[in-house]
């Protein structure tokens, strides 16, 4: 049974609690951002001109040098380019299967009336380069945050969960290769709850098999951040 003076301490950590989960909800910083989110953008009609835009392999420059990570986070960005609206999305990462395409049916064992014509792929407009400067799951106190790794309040077991991932971004013209916008993007989540509570995570494509690893966990949703951030940037960028 809980006597009265205990009942003040427990209510003062409760109170903690709520305040500190509240302030460590998903962030992401845009530097040279700044206009609609790319949801808000992708929610409003358009019917302006869609510029072809590749997204290229992304690289991993980050000091743990994670396997793949890079290839995951280019496919999110070309799937969340495409559900903009606002871009004609190329192909890129596998164009050597579409020239296999071609080429089989440039060989005549392909009814011709189906056959991929040669000399039909589209040239991009735009290409998109990242380089993944930091990816942190275990993320503690990077760019001045607080590392908060096992918290206690007013006797309370609190799990603490943080990840952060850094991303440089450039945009390429790719008639004259000059680097049109360049910018980086952050994304840093947090999952503060008792220890072994549910994790962040949620979106609306599944992340790829790269990436699988982080599913549901506060990687996952730092993310998500920084592609809605990068692609929020290149829509304001692009028109």
């Amino acid at each position: 049974m809980m006597t009265r003076p205990d009942f003040p301490r427990v209510v003062v950590a409760g109170l903690a609690l709520v305040f500190l989960a509240a302030s460590c909800a998903p962030t992401a910083t845009v530097r040279g951002g700044g206009g609609p989110t790319a949801a808000q953008a992708e929610a409003v009609p358009y019917t302006g001109p869609q510029k072809r835009i590749a997204v290229k392999k992304f690289t991993d420059k980050s000091a743990k040098g994670y396997h793949r990570i890079g290839d995951g986070m280019s496919d999110m960005m070309a799937t969340a380019l495409f559900e903009t609206g606002r871009f004609i999305v190329l192909e890129r990462q596998a164009l050597r299967d579409v020239m296999e395409e071609q080429d089989l049916g440039a060989s005549g064992r392909v009814r011709r009336e189906t056959a991929a014509p040669i000399g039909k792929i589209e040239g991009a407009q735009l290409l998109i380069y990242g380089a993944i400067t930091e990816f942190e799951p275990n993320y503690r106190g990077i760019g001045g945050g607080a590392a908060l790794p096992g918290l206690r309040i007013g006797g309370l077991g609190v799990g603490v969960k943080q990840a952060y991932v850094a991303m440089d971004l450039r945009i390429v013209d790719a008639k004259t290769s000059r680097v049109v916008a360049v910018t980086k993007v952050e994304g840093k989540a947090t999952d503060v709850g008792a220890a072994g509570a549910g994790v962040i995570g949620g979106g609306k494509t599944t992340m790829p098999l790269a990436l699988g690893g982080w599913a549901k966990t506060p990687m996952e949703q730092a993310i998500r951040v920084c592609i809605e951030n990068a692609v929020n940037y290149i829509v304001q960028r692009s028109f």
